[in-house]
């Protein structure tokens, strides 16, 4: 059972991403909406996946995912339709311009899990 956390203040946007997740076989899900409830939520049951969406203040989102990330060895994946934070803080590769069609969200996903 693949277990994703997905950061996002926005709860229809989170929703949809669950929505895809699901798809590739994600079934357990946590829900954040802030930087307290990610870290906290990831202690109590450690991610496979974790994904930073659009937010009011996307970038503690990302240090969030980046410390989740080095902390519990989950790959993280920022997905935002703000072409500045494409290039911000994760690796190559682990970022995705929304919307987005959902192969591209699995080439995503496995470019997160390679870094």
């Amino acid at each position: 059972m693949q277990h994703a956390l997905i950061i996002e203040d926005d709860v229809a946007v989170s929703a949809i991403i669950e929505e895809r997740l699901s798809a590739y076989g994600f079934s357990s899900f946590a829900h954040a909406w802030t930087r307290d409830d990610g870290e906290r939520s990831a202690r109590f049951k450690r991610p496979d996946l974790v994904i930073v969406c659009d937010m009011a203040d996307a970038r503690w989102g990302i240090g969030a995912a980046q410390a989740i990330s080095e902390r519990y060895g989950a790959p993280a994946l920022l997905v935002t339709a703000d072409s500045g934070l494409l290039k911000e803080g994760l690796p190559p590769g682990c970022s995705l311009g929304g919307p987005f069609p959902m192969p591209e969200l699995r080439s995503a996903i496995a470019a997160a899990r390679r870094s």
